[in-house]
């Protein structure tokens, strides 16, 4: 979304999981990296220092021996950080006697026999492991999860309009266009020439790109599986249209070069009249994969017991290279743009598979990505490329229309044999979805003529400015600062995901404070403004480093032996403000591009929101999500009028501001 993803997403969940969407943003050194201006995937990035030819077998996982393993933080270090990450958080800050005490349980923690032993295991156990977090991590925040994907986990890519461009309003030419340019880039990961990312020279893991293709998450008893399989033994690709699936082939068997232009254009034209003659499928298989797990996993088993044809069609789904969607919809507005790629209409879908790309009739077209292997910064370098490449495509009608037709067809239909139980439950699963989607509400807030080069003329950060700048909001909406998660990027480590910085610092909470006190001078307000920029700018430097709270303190919890009850480990975990500082009431993260319209996901607590950001050249962007029926009763467009207001607020003061202080 930025999404490592898994909380307590469903009303009546508490806070189990953490929310990391998917390192949704490339952090490192206090600077943020996008990939708005990666190009090509077979030419070097701007910021590769590599001068071997980029089209070269083995340039894509050159550096992954060489990446440093995660480390186990030192104990005292990082219960220090916890510490201060609390502090605010207790009746905002003025609560000093609950805090005091619980600090002084956690010192104890760290002091104690149990606590050291704790550490020790974990060290141990990170022994020989280039990535201990791994072990767990998939499984715990994504693959355990039992609440349904969409719309609750997966993040969605809503691309920007090609103007002038015949692509943009032809469904079936820009399906065509984004198909060849998605086996491009999948060859360039197939033969590895794809360069790999390197961010102020430091090398960043690519081991997710692996999971890109021919992937799918597989419903099981209690947890779910993710299985990868050969691309060059699985030449097809899923398309679903009125709600029927169809397997289409992509390569040519005996040169294993993907199709012309003309088959794919062809076939894509055939299926979508075949399932529009049909009318819409009755009985839709892909709504299951919106369900709760337990209940997909049911159907699932359901559908295996019917027939080995069922088997056979569902093998196929999950072997296929990528879905694309052919949508009976013509979004307008950004919000019914982004409402179509967070979820749509749930049976024209298969929720399972990462890479799932929907173009609507009148050629809007997005990307929704299930997050179990994959966060958010591999799926934006290929969304990127693709709006690129689709930007520069020059139609000439032979493409075509050069006489020609397929000798062959090239695809199939999956037609399930469906029991009469299994055709309830899709109506009941159906009903649940519109029930689901509809208590979720949506506000995309833009704030054009200021972005990245304007905040950076303020000397600050551009993703700690907007950290800065929702919490100011959200204090001047509700008084109060509640935790809010930043998924910060670890992948200059093997194997490295996420790691959350805790946005909301003692810094953080002067500076609203401040700020919205009258008798406060100007000059004072924004000295307490850049402290804030600071602390957060150091916080989100140590969790980018493998150096933040939360990981390190779930690392230690999966090394309790619960045989071996104790008092000092049962104080420090089950304490109120561990499980609240870990609630978030605010799940943000940055996955910037120029090419995209949206980005997004769900909030991820029932009161909460989700803050989808991009800092773009000269234009702001964030996607705001809840729950229309809150506690608290917050509303979208409330928390977007604040933002609004303190940017302009913010931005005047920053303007006039005679000497800009340097962080």
């Amino acid at each position: 979304m930025t999404i490592s993803a898994s909380l307590s997403r469903s009303k009546n969940l508490n806070s189990k999981f953490v929310f990391s969407l998917s390192s949704n943003y490339l952090k490192l050194n206090n600077t943020t990296r996008s990939f708005a201006n990666i190009m090509s995937p077979y030419t070097t990035s701007t910021t590769a220092t590599s001068s071997s030819s980029s089209s070269s077998k083995g340039q894509l996982f050159k550096y992954q021996d060489s990446l440093p393993s995660l480390p186990v933080p030192p104990l005292n270090d990082t219960l220090n950080l916890y510490k201060e990450s609390i502090k605010p958080l207790y009746a905002n800050g003025e609560n000093d006697e609950e805090f005091i005490k619980y600090s002084q349980i956690i010192d104890d923690f760290g002091n104690s026999i149990e606590g050291k032993e704790l550490q020790s295991k974990l060290i141990e156990f990170s022994n020989n492991k280039r990535n201990w977090l791994s072990e767990f991590w998939d499984n715990y925040a994504y693959l355990d999860y039992r609440d349904p994907v969409s719309p609750f986990v997966s993040y969605f890519f809503s691309h920007k309009i090609i103007p002038n461009s015949k692509i943009e309003n032809d469904q079936i030419l820009k399906s065509t266009v984004l198909t060849l340019n998605i086996l491009k880039f999948m060859k360039s990961i197939e033969d590895e020439s794809l360069e790999p990312e390197l961010i102020k020279n430091n090398p960043f893991c690519m081991e997710s790109f692996k999971w890109m293709f021919n992937n799918c998450r597989i419903p099981g008893l209690k947890s779910d599986n993710n299985l990868i399989f050969n691309g060059k033994e699985n030449r097809f690709m899923i398309v679903i249209s009125n709600g029927y699936i169809y397997k289409l082939k992509t390569h040519d068997e005996i040169t294993d070069e993907p199709l012309t232009f003309q088959q794919i254009y062809q076939s894509l034209l055939k299926i979508k009249s075949i399932s529009i003659n049909n009318g819409p499928n009755k009985n839709p298989i892909g709504i299951l994969t919106s369900s709760n797990r337990d209940d997909w996993y049911k159907n699932y088993i359901k559908l295996l017991k019917i027939s080995s044809k069922n088997k056979t069609h569902l093998n196929d789904i999950f072997k296929s290279s990528f879905v694309l969607c052919l949508d009976n919809n013509s979004p307008i507005t950004i919000e019914e743009k982004s409402k179509n790629c967070w979820f749509g209409n749930g049976f024209n879908r298969w929720f399972d598979k990462p890479i799932q790309i929907f173009v609507s009739q009148n050629g809007n077209s997005g990307f929704l990505g299930e997050h179990s292997k994959m966060d958010g910064t591999p799926t934006l370098r290929l969304n990127d490329w693709l709006v690129e490449q689709v930007s520069k495509f020059k139609f000439t009608e032979d493409l075509i229309n050069n006489g020609e037709s397929n000798k062959e067809k090239l695809f199939t239909q999956l037609d399930f044999e469906i029991s009469n139980t299994l055709k309830d439950n899709i109506q009941t699963e159906l009903v649940k979805f519109k029930e689901t989607t509809n208590s979720l509400d949506i506000k995309t807030w833009q704030y054009f003529g200021f972005g990245k080069e304007d905040i950076k003329l303020f000397k600050t950060s551009p993703d700690s400015f907007i950290q800065i700048l929702i919490q100011l909001a959200y204090y001047k909406y509700t008084g109060t600062l509640r935790p809010t998660y930043e998924s910060a990027s670890t992948r200059k480590y093997f194997k490295g995901r996420t790691e959350t910085c805790r946005s909301v610092s003692n810094e953080a909470l002067k500076f609203v404070k401040d700020w919205e006190n009258s008798s406060i001078p100007i000059d004072e307000k924004l000295k307490s403004f850049r402290n804030a920029i600071k602390s957060h700018g150091q916080y989100i430097k140590n969790a980018s480093s493998g150096l933040g709270v939360d990981r390190h303190l779930f690392g230690l919890k999966q090394m309790i032996d619960i045989s071996k009850p104790s008092l000092i480990i049962d104080e420090f975990f089950n304490n109120s403000m561990f499980s609240y500082s870990q609630y978030w009431y605010l799940s943000t993260s940055q996955l910037s591009s120029e090419n995209f319209n949206g980005y997004g996901w769900s909030p991820v607590v029932p009161e909460g929101f989700g803050l989808a950001y991009m800092i773009n050249k000269n234009w702001l962007h964030i996607n705001i999500t809840n729950y229309k029926d809150n506690a608290f009763g917050y509303n979208v467009n409330e928390m977007a009028y604040y933002l609004t207001l303190s940017l302009n607020e913010l931005r005047d003061a920053l303007s006039k501001e005679s000497i800009p202080a340097k962080l």
